[in-house]
């Protein structure tokens, strides 16, 4: 196909099929609105080319420079772009679908309002991007490299990102469902208001970090550390927080309710008025916590130690309290209320019609 063959097929808003563009020199050239099917243009340089609104179907893309430009509502799906090289580049309304984007170079960039849908990020370079509102959908996150990225209400779902680098990432807001996390550290990390839905975080570190108003909802976090985390008003129902470390953290207004929460260590963390309603916290430690005016109603503490710990109206309501410590426990805790219990227990026959 010549260039005027091209120009002629996309002034016509004519698709173009299976051809070969390689050596067309596509500088200047607007491919705007084009689509693109099962072209080749590896290796072009695009930089100077326009694209805003191109639709690109199973082309390959291999090597291809796209240079700093904005570029706007581009529409890539299974394409191969193996190297495709954007660092730097502002990106507004990206579509990628089933895309191989393995080796991605990508530093810098800037997207906004993207979607990225069960892609290849094998290896691809997002340091220092900055993502707002934009969707990483079942993607491949094998050794991508997020360090020093920025993250703003944006979602990342069903991925392992246990080899994901994410060095000095920051998260304002947003998603992580469903991702693997284990082991990560995320050490003094400013992640407020990220919601961990179902995520994997065993073992992961987040001592020092800011987690605040964060929901760590179904997530396994069994032996994290957390040591002086601020988690004040973090949600943490129905996790797994077994064996994990909240020594001196700030948990105030947290809930907690529903958690399996066994043999956790609590002691000096400050958690007034935290929820902590039917949660399994057997062996756990709250040596000198700060309960004050929580509500721990129907959990379990068989063996808790509450030593030195401030209890001043903290609601222990048909709480299990079997071989549990009190010894040294500040303040009057407010214990079964009679009434409540048979209300709970109340379970009024089955109608029958007549």
């Amino acid at each position: 196909m010549s260039p005027d063959d091209l120009a002629e097929h996309i002034a016509a808003e004519m698709p173009v099929l299976m051809e070969d563009l390689r050596d067309i020199d596509l500088r200047g050239f607007d491919l705007g609105r084009a689509m693109l099917v099962q072209c080749n243009l590896a290796n072009q340089d695009l930089s100077q080319t326009g694209l805003d609104g191109a639709m690109l179907t199973d082309c390959d893309l291999t090597g291809v420079r796209m240079g700093t430009a904005a570029r706007r509502k581009m529409m890539l799906t299974k394409c191969i772009a193996t190297g495709l090289d954007i660092g730097g580049a502002e990106l507004l309304e990206f579509m990628l679908t089933d895309c191989g984007l393995g080796g991605l170079k990508a530093a810098g960039t800037k997207w906004k309002n993207a979607i990225l849908t069960k892609c290849d990020l094998t290896r691809a370079d997002l340091s220092q991007a900055v993502l707002d509102t934009t969707v990483l959908l079942i993607c491949n996150l094998e050794q991508l490299s997020l360090a020093g990225a920025k993250l703003s209400n944006c979602g990342i779902m069903e991925g392992d990102a246990s080899s994901t680098d994410l060095t000095g990432l920051g998260i304002d807001g947003g998603m992580l469902w469903k991702l693997m996390l284990d082991g990560r550290d995320f050490h003094a990390h400013q992640l407020s208001k990220v919601c961990f839905m179902e995520a994997s975080l065993r073992g992961a570190r987040f001592d020092d970090a800011d987690i605040s108003s964060s929901l760590f909802l179904k997530s396994d976090l069994a032996g994290a550390s957390l040591k002086r985390v601020n988690a004040t008003a973090a949600m943490f129902t129905e996790a797994d927080l077994t064996q994990a470390n909240f020594a001196d953290a700030k948990l105030e207004s947290a809930n907690l309710s529903k958690t399996r929460a066994d043999l956790v260590d609590f002691s000096g963390a400050a958690m007034p008025m935290a929820q902590l309603q039917e949660a399994s916290m057997r062996g756990a430690r709250f040596v000198g916590a700060d309960l004050s005016l929580g509500d721990a109603s129907n959990a379990a503490f068989g063996g808790a130690d509450f030593s030195n710990a401030r209890i001043e109206r903290f609601k222990l309501h048909a709480a299990q309290l079997e071989a549990a410590m009190l010894d040294g426990a500040r303040g009057k805790a407010i214990g079964t209320d009679e009434h409540r219990l048979v209300a709970q227990r109340y379970r009024p026959a089955p109608f029958q019609p007549d």
